[in-house]
């Protein structure tokens, strides 16, 4: 049998994540995701109202015109991050098959399905829970529960007359998650005895040492600061990913341990933790207000305002969008304005691109120039460093090492901790977008 790997985006780049696994001429596709900083370096772009063809020529989303014509049985998704599932609007209609993912990832790509304009994206939404297996057309698709940034990732796994493929882009090693499910480590070592043809292995943070410290871990770090922050009389302003609904969690918590109310603003954050507690995958106080629609969260920003030392303002901004609610604070066009003595807590890391740098270092000038402190970085990432990407390596064992999910740099580096890892060239592939590489046959 010959299995064919055909990247179409998430090589020598941040995001636009998609993938082909052919065999004998039967294709999976893992994921279609957006680039988000080509898609930012547009003002005012909304990607439901773009075309295909837009979106394609500003490199937002992954040319796909390769497999139209190909026999693809079924796409799979992976997680609910946008880099991952913000294309299905565009790319998936043109194709026969149902897409198959965790339910928190199918709600939230429904709401990219809703908001898409130019086409009517029929395909079959296929929930399937973590460690589940389904057939399609004799290949065997195994969702491999795995711990990231965002409740219900999953690893895939493609098999099929004795050859075997892992999609493993997105994953830390994390014993303490705090909510769902920790790293598959009994079934991964499983895959190394069953004998795994090859693996594509996420390079996004493989330049730091590791391994990445634990949820748990950040916790602590947002319990110190939260601590120190919520000491003063100034309001307390937290923001993080939208979707880490495990660190929003550890937020909300720790503000009610602290004595202060949380209220959670944006309309991002709205829909993530909408969409978790509908399905019953977080807990969150009855009494916690999260808002995202403009009247709604002027009314409380107003509140917030006349009591500014009993809350913690939970809002978007984390990579200092411009219209995020955060920005429109510093902005002056909110009803609430950053004072001397407010404390502003950046529970993530700045996303490695340009505009993102240029963004969250003008907000952080601006929420200083008002008079406030900001403690950034009380975060840790939900990807593995080199040192547990290294552990995952050896515990999986793929005949063939395929570096995927990185810049240029970061590719290279997975090559050469492949090369310490003992694989020679002939199977160690660093691939390129629209290069197929083909094995056996």
């Amino acid at each position: 049998m010959t299995i064919e790997i055909l990247p179409l985006g998430g090589l020598g780049e941040v995001g636009k994540n998609m993938t082909a696994l052919g065999f004998d001429g039967s294709y999976i596709v893992v994921d279609m995701g957006i680039r988000l900083d080509s898609i930012m370096a547009f003002e005012d772009a909304e990607i439901g109202d773009m075309s295909r063809e837009e979106l394609i020529n500003i490199n937002g989303i992954p040319d796909d015109g390769i497999l139209h014509g190909r026999k693809v049985k079924a796409i799979v998704l992976t997680h609910g991050h946008l880099d991952h599932i913000g294309a299905v609007g565009k790319l998936a209609h043109a194709y026969d098959a149902p897409i198959y993912g965790t339910p928190f990832t199918l709600e939230l790509t429904k709401r990219i399905i809703r908001e898409e304009r130019g086409f009517k994206v029929k395909n079959e939404l296929r929930p399937v829970m973590p460690g589940d297996k389904v057939k399609v057309d004799g290949i065997e698709l195994e969702f491999i529960p795995v711990t990231h940034s965002i409740l219900q990732t999953v690893l895939i796994l493609a098999k099929r007359g004795g050859e075997s493929i892992l999609c493993a882009s997105d994953f830390k090693l994390d014993e303490e998650p705090l909510l769902g499910y920790k790293t598959d480590r009994v079934r991964l070592k499983r895959l190394a005895r069953e004998g795994l043809s090859a693996a594509m292995v996420g390079a996004i943070r493989v330049d730091e040492p590791g391994p990445t410290p634990t949820e748990a871990h950040v916790r602590e770090m947002l319990h110190e600061v939260m601590k120190e922050t919520s000491s003063g009389g100034g309001l307390v302003l937290a923001t993080t990913f939208s979707s880490h609904i495990t660190r929003l969690k550890s937020m909300v918590d720790l503000a009610f341990e602290l004595g202060r109310t949380p209220v959670l603003v944006g309309r991002s954050l709205r829909n993530y933790c909408t969409s978790a507690l509908d399905l019953g995958l977080v807990d969150f106080p009855q009494e916690l207000r999260i808002h995202g629609r403009p009247n709604a969260v002027h009314n409380l920003l107003r509140e917030v305002d006349r009591a500014r030392e009993d809350f913690v303002l939970i809002c978007t901004g984390h990579q200092g969008e411009p219209t995020s609610v955060l920005s429109r604070i510093a902005d002056g066009k909110l009803p609430l304005k950053v004072r001397e003595g407010d404390e502003v807590i950046f529970s993530a890391s700045v996303i490695p691109n340009p505009i993102n740098e240029s963004n969250r270092e003008l907000l952080e000038t601006k929420l200083r120039a008002q008079g406030a402190s900001i403690h950034r970085n009380v975060h840790v990432s939900g990807h593995a460093g080199k040192v547990d990407t290294a552990e995952f390596i050896q515990l999986v064992r793929p005949e063939h090492l395929i570096p995927c999910h990185g810049t240029p740099d970061k590719l290279r580096l997975m090559v050469d901790l492949g090369r310490e890892l003992g694989y020679s060239g002939g199977h160690l592939h660093q691939l390129r977008n629209g290069i197929s590489l083909r094995i056996g046959g």
